[in-house]
């Protein structure tokens, strides 16, 4: 016969596991047997878990048979008993040292085999290890939760209140820190060189620094949560591996990033031909309110029409996570943003009026919010189809770089450099966080409308954009 693999690995080494056939469990009082072999080489380990699974299972053959006994009255002889002295029958079965597979056909073959791997059990010396830099660590109990079971309660408790793509990027870094670790493992025994070592071959196996980065940030969070539940004492994967400045730096001279627009670029985009060939009129509006205010497309996606509100005689729009379905990155994201004039005469109220009046409660009502990839997956891919029609034929200018939706971001933080505004202003109008200091934290108030409104002398697209043939194109 051939043994199927009996082995588990765990940072504490290789262990044998065999699941009890389901009728001889209640005799042998378990359901699974598990027994640490004390090794981390895997060969050492198959040769001594072929040679246990081997003993048990002709251990289990003579229970099979006692279990008449049972109904005699008479006890059965134990698991431990039928190791200790069972007698030898003619088998066939193959073992493979280097393949964790022997060839025995007979009597004779099975003795030696047996014999070969008692005396490899009894000779075998784990190999020695260098003392570990945290040695001095208070011993982990190991009586915590299981890995397994700890994912699936952060995935009951806080999946929910996740984004759909964050979750299941979670989910693929916590896969291959499950395959690593193993499921059974306790998530108190985990330690921060183990955790290393997992996340060195993340890159081994070819992932990229960045992507193991990522990985490691997602376990992390995790970890966060197992602390606030009392399961852990600290979090063994925070900072394992984090992207330095440097590395950033070289990345971005790579040409890692969001590039913005070029003028030539925006007067294709939103020539009144391209515009009318995005047959959605809610794409055309999308793409106009990321041109005017430079907000993200989730933001832009989910704006509800009681976030217009009139503030100083200027019409604005209020982006907050105030309306079921919303959310803001950030603190600093929840703002309220004067709409430029333009907007206004392309007749962005009246569309809102119009909406209002037909019993609506959204901007966008087509859009969805619960898209697995995010609020405003839509829309940001129907603007990169745009940028690639032949009229268009937008692409980034850098082998590395990327064009889309965000670059109308990039770009709007480009013109307003030129405004003449401060620098506290723009952060505020784009939603980004302001200086971290008391000045601004606690001893300055929010913008007002008017005082943002001055960042509209910086969007100067009027200049080019045929406002009035654009309109035509949005009824």
């Amino acid at each position: 016969m051939r043994f199927a693999n009996y082995l588990v690995h765990r940072p504490s080494g290789f262990a044998f596991r065999l699941i009890v056939p389901a009728g001889l469990q209640p005799v042998v009082g378990r359901r699974v047997i598990k027994r640490a072999l004390g090794t981390h080489d895997r060969v050492t380990a198959q040769a001594i878990a072929l040679g246990l699974a081997a003993q048990y299972a002709l251990a289990f053959r003579q229970l099979r048979g006692q279990q008449g006994a049972t109904m005699s009255g008479k006890r059965p002889p134990s698991v431990a008993e039928l190791l200790g002295g069972m007698p030898v029958d003619n088998r066939q079965y193959d073992i493979d040292l280097a393949r964790g597979v022997l060839s025995v056909t007979d009597e004779a073959d099975h003795q030696r085999a047996m014999e070969a791997l008692e005396k490899l059990q009894k000779t075998w010396q784990p190999p020695a290890m260098a003392p570990s830099p945290t040695s001095t660590a208070p011993a982990r109990s190991g009586f915590g939760i299981a890995l397994g079971a700890a994912i699936r309660s952060y995935g009951a408790i806080e999946a929910p209140g996740l984004k759909p793509d964050t979750w299941d990027g979670r989910q693929r870094a916590l896969k291959t820190f499950a395959a690593f670790f193993g499921e059974y493992v306790s998530v108190d025994t985990i330690t921060r060189p183990q955790v290393a070592e997992w996340s060195a071959k993340l890159i081994a196996d070819g992932a990229s620094k960045r992507t193991a980065v990522n990985y490691v940030s997602n376990v992390t969070q995790v970890f966060e949560f197992l602390i606030q539940q009392g399961y852990v004492p600290d979090n063994p994967v925070k900072g394992v591996l984090v992207m330095k400045k440097r590395e950033k730096a070289a990345r971005k001279a790579e040409g890692f990033t969001w590039e913005p627009f070029e003028l030539d670029q925006l007067k294709r985009i939103y020539s009144p031909e391209n515009l009318r060939r995005m047959t959605k009129p809610h794409m055309r509006w999308c793409a106009l309110i990321g041109l005017y205010t430079g907000a993200r497309v989730g933001e832009v996606a989910q704006i509800f029409l009681r976030d217009f509100v009139e503030e100083q005689g200027i019409w604005c729009v209020r982006l907050t996570a105030d309306n079921d379905g919303q959310s803001v990155k950030s603190e600093s994201s929840n703002r309220l943003v004067p709409l430029h004039p333009d907007l206004i005469e392309l007749g962005l109220m009246e569309r809102v009026a119009r909406l209002r009046a037909a019993g609506e409660e959204r901007l966008f009502p087509e859009v969805r919010l619960d898209g697995k990839a995010g609020k405003g997956a839509a829309v940001s891919s129907g603007f990169s189809h745009h940028l690639t029609r032949s009229t268009v034929a937008v692409k980034p200018r850098r082998q590395n770089g990327r064009v889309g939706f965000h670059s109308l971001r990039k770009t709007v933080i480009h013109a307003l450099q030129g405004s003449g505004v401060s620098d506290e202003r723009r952060r505020a109008f784009v939603g980004h966080e302001g200086m971290d200091d008391v000045h601004s934290t606690v001893y300055m108030r929010p913008w007002t409308a008017r005082e943002l409104s001055e960042l509209w002398a910086g969007l100067r697209w009027g200049e080019w954009l045929l406002l009035g043939t654009v309109k035509l194109g949005l009824i």
